[in-house]
């Protein structure tokens, strides 16, 4: 929100001033898909399963440094051989899951261990390995072989002919250990412009979900959320220019839906600036999604209240931050990372906003990235107590904000991706001719793509395409299309 009394920096974003001073669920079906689900296992042997990571974190440890024949790796072999027989007298199989940053055992996800054991988690990722099962007649030495394997580093894998090579030579029958699934990216769609649509949509309806499943005090499927934001990532990766034109989309009515949907995507075409790597895009894509769901646990009243807030108005929308990051610690399999976008998007990139955090630390890089696009959204959509800012006011505003409010590379970075214009942006050329922009340059962040639609009298004219970086024309000025009766929406 953008700030009603301006006394903060309003390229800060959402911003307000008042007027005066169990975490276990069942993995979902983005989860690792395999022949069959995971075993359900009883209480007693969820209560063990932490002893069992503890066994394995130390025991592949140990093995790091020693040789397997070493007293101290034969006593962690023994204490792991000691919990893994446990589950076996009882007549089932140990089946461990990694995946996405998360522990799965056999069909639940172990929200507290996975931040418990997080290094061990890395670790396995780091050599491929996205399932480890102990099956029923594993014998001490097949169980120490399986650790020289597994304690091995990843040079040392691609040096024997990859994981699956090495667990064929150590032979190992009752120990299966799975290779991580890699999501392959699509081929890109035969309509890309409805492939856009699509995803943007479905962004757009599952906050919509979210909302009435949290004001209802249910559970959100992380799972359906993981989906969405891959169809994201697939969109972005593949037609960045198609999403950034649909993140003009806004509705007033709707306006935390639709804004959730286009910093989701200005999040995403920022970060792929930086990086094509899906897991960090997907991960980041969530958290941006996500990043106001706390504000679903304030009352509409205030949030949609036309004039200044109270004091204690403005307290509990500062609390949005906390809020949604404690609603999304209860999502079964959300990212860690997630978590952290939703606390920190307000906390400013020199630690002065909210909420505060003693002693200060930065943000996170990824929650710097939606803290710009969550601030240019806000600040180009209209609500009940403020007015949409024209794009290239909101542009200057973000310049202002870099180094303090905002990230200034973060900053540079976004302004050059989205041009000083951005797509949907009505302008008046230097000729007088009016146009929409439909795409910034690629050479000239003040040198758009045009369609012009009126003349220089303001008489409405058959479209004309016109690329200002190869000609002698310039942007006037920026217009808002409601003082000129443009809907914007007929020319894209």
């Amino acid at each position: 929100m953008s700030d009603r009394n301006d006394r903060m920096s309003s390229s800060e974003g959402d911003v307000r001033e008042p007027a005066s001073q169990s975490h276990d669920g069942t993995v979902g079906s983005d989860a690792v898909v395999g022949k069959r689900a995971g075993m359900a296992y009883s209480y007693r042997q969820m209560e063990r399963v932490r002893e069992l990571l503890t066994s394995l974190y130390a025991v592949r440890r140990t093995a790091k440094f020693y040789p397997m024949d070493h007293p101290a790796a034969v006593e962690g072999t023994h204490g792991l051989m000691d919990v893994v027989a446990r589950f076996h007298s009882e007549g089932v199989d140990v089946e461990l899951v990694f995946f996405e940053g998360e522990l799965v055992f056999g069909d639940k996800l172990l929200a507290e261990e996975s931040i418990l054991f997080d290094q061990l988690i890395r670790d396995m990722a780091s050599i491929g390995a996205g399932s480890l099962s102990f099956l029923q007649g594993l014998t001490f030495p097949e169980l120490s072989r399986a650790i020289a394997v597994l304690s091995s580093e990843q040079h040392e894998i691609e040096h024997a002919g990859g994981l699956v090579r090495m667990i064929e030579e150590a032979q190992l029958i009752h120990v299966r250990v799975g290779e991580v699934h890699v999501y392959e990216r699509p081929e890109p769609a035969e309509d890309p412009e409805a492939s856009a649509h699509e995803a943007y949509e479905g962004a757009v309806d599952i906050m919509r979900e979210i909302d009435s499943l949290i004001r209802h005090n249910k559970v959100v499927n992380s799972g359906q959320v993981k989906g969405v934001v891959r169809n994201l990532v697939d969109n972005v990766l593949s037609n960045r220019h198609a999403m950034l034109e649909l993140t003009g989309l806004k509705n007033y009515d709707d306006y935390t839906f639709y804004h959730s949907a286009n910093v989701a995507i200005l999040s995403l075409a920022l970060a792929s600036t930086l990086t094509n790597e899906y897991r960090f895009l997907s991960s980041l894509g969530v958290g941006a999604l996500l990043h106001d769901i706390g504000k679903m646990k304030v009352d509409l009243s205030i949030l949609n209240k036309p004039g200044a807030l109270t004091a204690e108005e403005w307290a509990l929308v500062r609390q949005h931050p906390v809020y949604g990051a404690e609603q999304a610690a209860l999502i079964p399999g959300l990212d860690k990372s997630a978590i952290v976008m939703i606390l920190e998007h307000h906390m400013r990139y020199d630690s002065s906003g909210y909420p505060q955090r003693v002693p200060r630390s930065p943000q996170h890089l990824a929650s710097r990235i939606v803290a710009v696009a969550d601030a240019y959204d806000a600040m180009t959509s209209r609500r009940s107590y403020s007015a949409a800012r024209v794009q290239d006011e909101a542009m200057s505003m973000l310049a202002q904000g870099a180094g303090t409010a905002h990230d200034d590379v973060l900053v540079r970075l976004f302004i050059s991706m989205m041009g000083v214009y951005p797509p949907r942006t009505v302008v008046q050329l230097s000729d007088g001719r009016t146009g929409i922009v439909t795409r910034p340059s690629d050479v000239d962040p003040l040198k758009p793509r045009i369609r012009v639609i009126a003349d220089e009298a303001g008489h409405i004219i058959d479209p004309v395409v016109v690329d200002l970086a190869s000609t002698d024309l310039g942007v006037e000025r920026c217009l808002d299309p409601q003082s000129i009766n443009i809907e914007v929406d007929d020319y894209m």
